[in-house]
């Protein structure tokens, strides 16, 4: 019987071979022409879905880390990553940035459109490379400069989306765009220490948590008007949307908890090194660790709370604004950002609970996501069979390697700076 002790020598082991399987598995979704691709349930690439922004970047990057774990094949799909990053059909070489979507045989799928959201896992998978050696130096720098104009210095939050040439910019505006520029600033600190990174990620969390998030009773709104009101109505007529889905999605509280807890020590080693956290704000963000433990912890028991099934296991996707469920399928991600928190939770507060919701969220994942080739089934529905009202096929591999990881490396920084680390010798 498998075991999930969160510390076990045991359950670590296992975890390794986890990892090993879905780096195996994701193989073939490098395309010889260039890029990555979608792959099907058996791991097939489906070239008709064309390329697209927010897989190119996650693969590049879970390359680097399956890199920096000693996996000797990873290097070349690094490089590859970054050359298509830096030259292919997603890349705008007339009007600067990135497209969201190139090559879907479906025309209406393709798109011009620079999404924050996706540009988010270039400059993740940027610093990344420039963390392990990488020659990604002019790809991160072109990251940061395109994002800077999404940023809104007068709310001090990035938005959504611009047309093509950048002269259009939508109404809408996001919290997940903001949650992963978030987590990519947090690796950006790690490879050039400007504060403005931790500056910003501060600004979004504590707009997003600390006030929005705290005022609806820790469920966070997704979706918001041009002038950073929720819109809790929004999607309600496009309930499986992937990327903008109706009500709060349970997925995303838990993997803030995960990245406050980063924050926090980022924080604390900004201000061990320059005295405090700089910004329009740094007198509110003194004391920043007094709200954003808290939080974190606000949010991981909303979570469990709400979306948790005692009867049947699993996390739910999505809740009301009082808590009814409104889509209670099970998605991979889903349950990788829950171990994810329970892990970060765990090693900062030692309250052995968290470590107990980590082996009842493993067991579920390695029970009913995890297949006999190593890959996680994306959705599944109530009871825990395969479902597609939302995900098709195996597309992301980010979510499910990660979770192979938090627990064997530390949780105060990137798991980029944790397996660099832990190749060179360094736990700490």
């Amino acid at each position: 019987m498998t075991e999930f002790a969160i510390d076990s020598t045991q359950h670590h082991d296992w975890l390794g071979e986890q990892t090993t399987r879905l780096l195996a598995f994701s193989a073939p979704a490098l395309d010889a022409a260039g890029g990555f691709s979608w792959l099907d349930d058996a791991g097939a690439p489906v070239p008709g879905a064309g390329k697209q922004l927010w897989i190119n970047g996650r693969y590049t990057y879970s390359a680097v880390v399956g890199h920096l774990l000693g996996y000797a094949d990873q290097a070349e799909r690094v490089e590859h990553g970054l050359t298509f990053l830096r030259s292919g059909s997603l890349r705008d070489t007339e009007y600067g940035g990135w497209r969201g979507i190139a090559e879907a045989d479906d025309a209406s799928l393709n798109s011009d459109a620079k999404e924050s959201y996706g540009i988010s896992f270039v400059l993740l998978a940027a610093a990344a490379a420039r963390l392990a050696g990488f020659d990604a130096d002019e790809l991160y720098a072109d990251a940061l400069a395109v994002l800077d104009r999404f940023w809104d210095a007068g709310v001090e939050m990035y938005a959504d989306t611009w047309n093509r040439d950048f002269t259009e910019l939508d109404e809408y505006r996001g919290q997940n765009p903001n949650m992963h520029l978030v987590e990519a600033q947090l690796l950006a600190f790690e490879v050039d220490g400007e504060a403005r990174h931790i500056e910003r990620a501060t600004a979004i969390a504590r707009r997003l948590i600390r006030d929005v998030a705290s005022a609806h009773d820790w469920r966070l709104p997704e979706h918001y008007h041009a002038d950073w009101r929720p819109h809790l109505e929004y999607g309600a007529d496009s309930p499986d949307s992937q990327f903008r889905p109706y009500g709060a999605t349970v997925g995303h509280w838990l993997e803030w908890a995960r990245l406050l807890v980063q924050l926090a020590a980022a924080q604390r080693e900004l201000r061990g090194r320059d005295g405090a956290v700089g910004g329009s704000a740094a007198d509110a963000d003194a004391d920043a660790d007094a709200w954003i433990l808290p939080a974190a912890q606000s949010l991981f028991s909303r979570a469990v709370t709400d979306a948790w099934d005692e009867d049947r296991g699993g996390l739910a996707f999505s809740t009301d604004w009082s808590g009814g469920i409104l889509n209670d399928h099970r998605f991979h991600w889903v349950i990788a950002e829950a171990i994810g928190a329970a892990t970060a939770l765990y090693r900062v507060t030692g309250d052995a609970s968290y470590a107990e919701w980590y082996e009842r969220f493993w067991r579920y994942a390695a029970d009913h996501h995890i297949t006999g080739d190593g890959s996680w089934i994306h959705e599944l529905d109530a009871d825990g069979a395969p479902a597609s009202g939302t995900w098709s096929g195996k597309p992301d591999l980010y979510h499910a390697l990660q979770a192979t990881l938090f627990s064997r490396l530390p949780v105060t920084h990137s798991l980029v700076t944790g397996a660099r680390r832990a190749q060179s010798g360094d736990t700490q």
